[in-house]
């Protein structure tokens, strides 16, 4: 019965949810999302999309902020009155100096000026001064690629340069915050006032060899002085069997054991062929209940395919993992994912909007609302409840909203929760549907978000019987930082850094450390990119962090 509705479900996927509320949802920043350089005096601009029930309208600004107060020698936009729904702009520079922005708050005001409706801020990492390295493009996707070895990938840039005697720019791969091994890369010619420029580099051995990163390099023109660097997330796999040309069978809500088809190109150096499996994936692991083809032997290069379907119970399928192994499969040559959106069963989830849009860090107390399009196939009334998690447990202090009753067929919901206390960051959401009365549980899915809650730009420290005091040295750091910890009593200690939109960036595992005696525990901060972080330091009722500076 259900595909019978699914052109209303189109229908509603492309109408516009119903707001009782002011609210700030999907965000863009350009020309750069993430990282970048901007020479002095370039803006930066901030696309919002909006809602309001305000009569007289709202206004609407976006500032840069570094280390968690306005970046010094800014200039922004002003704001024109916004009513309804829409999309607003915003706009900002540094005029003078070089300024490290690290996150852009967002303010929602009513038309008075005065009456704060909605703040929040959304991480970035520009760097303004008398170098600019902006407008990065590639020439394959940076979401996703795969390439045999020896393949290049290419970034174009454009750039700005008043630096005296000009720059050398160097774009080099990254895993896992070192230097990929097995690259080559172009070299740099010296770049001095604007234009445009481009970088390549490959990976010349290994197997299922993963470029996470791309580090962007900026040194004076002799290479004696580094002025500045940076990295850009990629999603790249080297490797001797290549799959491209990925495309998912339509129809996200396809019935049990209904099998879905994945088709691929590939191309392979290995002269005995490959084998190619493409396996539903859920939450980080193999979907419970699967059942998939198999594979042949693949080889040279041309088109292929696979079939999964899931045999009972509502699954919702977040990406398909491909993993080729050599013709015996003694042998591991590729592993990566590929996103795709299908929900096996009776119950749809679909079309989610989250308002602020992630990642963003928010005041305590500040709601995020999701809106999302639903189908219920079930046979009986249901409800709906979502959860926040943080690394897989419900986030400490939440508040939700409840849920109604839905019917048979297609609808839509509406949904809340925020955070009234602690340093948290919200990595996943928990859409849990049970019967009407909630005795039965009739689907459980996962979706990552990233949300922060917190002042990131403050230390902060639980009370605690065991720990003493802390310090970190040297402050700031190069290549390396000591963490010194005194506890009154022998207890086991785990450290983090964390950036500020609350991505652990390097971990010490958990280690016993004695009563009364300071040791260092040494981290290396190498791979960091230049800026603001915190360590944080946790026991079994301890927890404190404190700010960290990256040169």
């Amino acid at each position: 019965m259900k595909k019978c509705f699914f052109s209303l479900l189109l229908f509603l996927a492309f109408s516009l949810p119903v707001f009782a509320v002011t609210d700030i949802c999907d965000i863009s920043i350009g020309p750069d999302a993430k990282a970048a350089d901007f020479a002095n005096g370039q803006d930066v601009t901030v696309t919002m999309g909006y809602v309001t029930d305000e009569a007289a309208g709202v206004r609407i600004y976006a500032r840069p902020f570094s280390g968690g107060s306005p970046a010094p020698g800014y200039a922004a936009s002003g704001s024109p009155l916004y009513n309804g729904s829409g999309t607003a702009n915003s706009s900002f520079t540094i005029t003078t100096g070089t300024v490290v922005v690290d996150e852009i708050r967002i303010e929602v005001y009513a038309s008075d000026n005065v009456t704060l409706l909605r703040r929040l801020w959304v991480p970035v990492r520009f760097r303004f001064g008398n170098v600019g390295v902006n407008q990065f493009s590639y020439s394959h996707a940076p979401e996703l690629a795969s390439f045999l070895l020896g393949e290049s990938f290419s970034t174009s840039f454009q750039y700005n340069v008043s630096y005296p005697g000009g720059v050398r720019i160097f774009i080099r791969p990254m895993t896992d915050g070192a230097l990929t091994p097995g690259y080559s890369a172009s070299g740099s010619g010296v770049y001095s006032g604007s234009g445009s420029a481009s970088s390549n580099f490959t990976i010349n051995s290994g197997q299922n060899v993963h470029v996470d990163a791309l580090r962007v390099r900026v040194v004076n023109a002799d290479q004696t002085v580094d002025i500045d660097e940076f990295f850009l997330p990629v999603n790249l796999y080297f490797s001797t069997a290549r799959v491209t040309g990925i495309t998912a069978q339509g129809g996200n809500f396809p019935f049990n054991n209904e099998d879905r088809q994945i088709n691929f190109d590939y191309s392979t150096t290995e002269s005995s062929g490959i084998r190619i499996f493409a396996r539903p994936w859920t939450n980080g692991d193999l979907t419970p209940g699967y059942a998939a083809s198999g594979s042949g032997v693949y080889t040279g290069s041309g088109s292929g395919s696979g079939t999964f379907t899931i045999t009972s119970g509502n699954q919702r399928v977040d990406h398909v993992r491909f993993r080729v192994t050599n013709a015996d499969q003694t042998q591991t040559l590729l592993e990566m994912w590929s996103p795709v959106e299908y929900t096996f069963g009776n119950f749809l989830v679909e079309n989610i909007v989250f308002c602020p849009a992630w990642p963003a860090r928010l005041e305590h107390s500040e709601r995020v609302n999701i809106h999302y399009n639903i189908y219920n196939d079930e046979g009986q009334n249901a409800r709906i409840f979502v959860l926040p998690f943080s690394n897989g447990a419900p986030t400490p202090s939440y508040a939700v909203s409840g849920s109604p009753v839905y019917a048979t067929g297609s609808g839509e919901a509406n949904d809340f929760f925020r955070i009234s206390s602690g340093d948290v960051v919200v990595d996943q959401l928990r859409f849990r549907i049970t019967t009407e009365d909630q005795s039965a549980q009739l689907a459980e899915y996962f979706v990552p978000v990233h949300y922060v809650y917190g002042n990131p730009t403050s230390s902060t420290q639980e009370e605690s019987s065991l720990l003493e005091a802390m310090s970190i040295a040297p402050n700031p750091a190069g290549d390396r930082v000591q963490v010194y910890l005194s506890l009154r009593e022998r207890a086991s200690v785990r450290v983090q850094v964390v950036d500020l939109a609350g991505k652990v960036v390097r971990v010490v595992n958990e280690r016993e450390l004695p009563a009364e005696t300071i040791e260092p525990i040494n981290i290396e901060t190498s791979g960091l990119a230049p800026g603001f972080y915190f360590v944080v330091a946790e026991g079994k009722n301890f927890r404190q962090t404190q700010k960290l500076v990256v040169e």
